[in-house]
């Protein structure tokens, strides 16, 4: 009876711990949806949330991490299109989320593939990927950024 009240509080153990690791981020992009644009144009209520750790990380990061890597929410900025100044790419990050010097992938956004990359930054709480908390890759380019999109 004993081992078996064991087992029990170590298996709840293990699934507490690993549903408190969950995180939950906004995924969503500028051009499907207008309530995914940058500071007033988002609006939260009307943006899917997704559960990170039941995604599978992209087949690229599968390979440089033999376990499964760390998850965090992002948020990805593109020099907009004309009219709309940035395009917002908001989702999950599957990397080394410890490190300030994190590698954001800037490769072109599948829905607007000839925008530029400008920013991206990421945050490790729930639904934490909303408005303009950077923690860039690349600081010039966010000191940058109003000069960039006054071009």
């Amino acid at each position: 009876m004993a081992m078996r009240a064991f087992v029990l509080t170590l298996w709840l153990l293990v699934m507490l711990t690993d549903a408190a690791r969950a995180i939950t981020c906004y995924e969503c992009d500028s051009v499907n949806n207008k309530g995914c644009g940058d500071g007033d144009n988002f609006q939260p209520d009307d943006i899917a949330k997704i559960n990170c750790d039941a995604l599978e990380p992209p087949d690229t990061l599968q390979i440089m991490y033999p376990q499964r890597p760390d998850t965090a929410c992002q948020t990805k900025y593109y020099k907009g299109l004309p009219g709309q100044p940035l395009f917002v790419r908001r989702s999950c990050y599957f990397g080394d989320v410890t490190s300030f010097e994190f590698q954001c992938d800037e490769h072109p956004d599948s829905v607007v593939p000839f925008l530029n990359f400008l920013a991206c930054s990421i945050c490790n709480d729930d639904l934490c990927n909303t408005a303009a908390t950077y923690k860039s890759s690349n600081w010039f380019l966010l000191i940058a950024l109003p000069i960039l999109l006054a071009i």
